[in-house]
């Protein structure tokens, strides 16, 4: 029998893969960055902002999918496990907000360093991945701490 609970989860599930699965397109596209011309820069540049937008829009999905399933499913707010993923998922939101936009922006200005901008890029797609993966460990462990 399908329920409303059964849907909520199928949307959960697929908004955290569209939340996580186009940071490792990212990382493919800083792989051709890397030894990319500059001439050639800006269609993987536009590609890795519309992974970043993917990941952002799916992460709302994300969000309110998953008070919608606690709600459903009667969780308490104070669970250790669904405070520790609140802390976590407002982690990557800041986090989200600070790190690709400022150093996309250096493109094309005097402070911009091919390698360094290309290395930058693989690290804070890394340290997002890492942030997502607590997340989701988080959510489908949901350990008790206290």
């Amino acid at each position: 029998m399908f329920s409303i609970y059964t849907f909520l989860l199928y949307i959960h599930i697929l908004s955290a893969v569209l939340s996580i699965g186009p940071l490792f397109v990212m990382l493919m596209i800083v792989k051709k960055m890397r030894i990319a011309p500059n001439a050639e820069m800006p269609p993987y540049i536009e590609a890795f902002q519309g992974a970043i937008a993917i990941v952002k829009h799916s992460g709302h999905v994300l969000v309110i999918s998953g008070i919608l399933l606690m709600w459903h499913a009667g969780y308490a707010w104070n669970t250790s496990w669904v405070v520790l993923t609140f802390l976590v998922m407002l982690a990557s939101i800041v986090f989200l907000a600070r790190a690709f936009k400022p150093t996309l922006r250096t493109f094309h200005t005097p402070v911009y360093h091919h390698q360094q901008f290309v290395s930058l890029l693989q690290r804070k797609t890394w340290m997002y991945i890492v942030l997502l993966l607590i997340m989701l460990w988080l959510m489908v462990a949901k350990p008790i701490i206290w």
